[in-house]
């Protein structure tokens, strides 16, 4: 007797194992974009989505569109709508093959989330204030035709860039379309503690979003904005204010994209203006990507920089690159 009910225990523990393996999944997923690209001797700096331009010398490059990734993504279902999930995401340059660090610089976190109510997540991750900047980027902060984080956020970092460590965060699920994201990010003595948030509206043609971050009172921003699908056009509108080490910063972006045959056409004018006299920086990007299927594309991209100034007693030059690539996601 003792012997079957061992047996009926062992055969339902196995049952549950392998219904419990069965709903948990892991994803490799990952990105190579390069493009050739060709920038002139312009002594406006030019950052742009890629993080690698700026002001050099007349020159030929194989550079990356955007950072090549590395990512593992898994989701188990703990049932009754709870689930469990994790990002772990790699940098590097496929144009060298060097590994960026830290090493899963894009993401390293844990989340716990519960169906139609939302997440709570702990790690390395996007501060909330990215999203509504990101989704309001033609390139997604890619390219050399993107805006980039120098305009979209007004030069506002934290950590060295738009992710923090030591993350606690929540996310909400979507109700009525709008979607809430809270996040602090303990400093742990490297820098004082950072607190966030977002809201964002998505619904049909509709997509507005504002958010927040805040280290302290000399290192915050703040920003809006919002877009409309016209289907023939996608205008685009946002508006950001930082105060970086004290200093005020305004940028305002006007780009949309345009849907064509099997391709899509891009467009931003973004001008940041920080406080004081003669300046403010206007960059301009024009994009064209064909899409040879829904994980490869080839694109050409114009970012051009114009910064008022005097550098080596010259005023500044225009700094314009122009790329064209291939971009594959797997």
């Amino acid at each position: 007797m003792k012997n079957s009910a061992l047996l009926v225990f062992a055969a339902a523990a196995l049952a549950v194992g392998t219904g419990a393996l069965a709903q948990s999944a892991v994803t490799v997923y990952g990105r190579v974009d390069l493009s050739v690209t060709r920038q002139n001797d312009g002594t406006s700096p030019i950052n742009g989505g890629n993080g690698q331009l700026g002001a050099a010398a007349k020159r030929w490059d194989v550079r990356n569109g955007s950072a090549g990734r590395l990512g593992f993504r898994g989701v188990e279902d703990l049932g009754g709508g709870l689930s469990a999930s994790f990002l772990l995401e790699h940098r590097f340059t496929a144009d060298n093959g060097q590994a960026l660090t830290p090493f899963f610089q894009r993401g390293a976190y844990v989340e716990l989330g519960q169906k139609g109510v939302g997440s709570v997540y702990l790690g390395r991750e996007y501060f909330p204030v990215f999203w509504p900047a990101l989704r309001l980027d033609p390139w997604g902060f890619d390219s050399a035709g993107s805006p980039g984080t120098k305009h979209q956020l007004a030069n506002y970092i934290v950590d060295g860039g738009i992710r923090t460590n030591n993350s606690v965060g929540a996310r909400s699920a979507s109700w009525a379309g709008i979607t809430v994201n809270l996040a602090t990010a303990a400093g742990e003595r490297a820098r004082p503690r950072s607190d966030g948030a977002n809201i964002e509206y998505r619904q049909g043609p509709w997509y507005a979003g504002a958010g927040w971050d805040r280290t302290d009172s000399r290192n915050k921003v703040a920003l809006a904005g919002a877009s409309y699908d016209f289907r023939i056009i996608r205008p685009m509108f946002l508006y950001t204010e930082s105060t970086v080490a004290g200093v005020e910063q305004k940028n305002m972006t006007l780009a949309a994209t345009i849907p064509l045959p099997q391709a899509i056409g891009k467009f931003a004018v973004a001008r940041l203006d920080p406080a004081g006299a003669n300046n403010n920086n206007t960059r301009i990007g024009l994009g064209y990507e064909y899409l040879l299927s829904k994980r490869t594309s080839l694109m050409a991209n114009l970012g051009s920089s114009k910064q008022q100034g005097r550098a080596a007693g010259r005023d500044l030059t225009r700094s314009t690159v122009y790329e064209t690539g291939i971009k594959h996601s797997f």
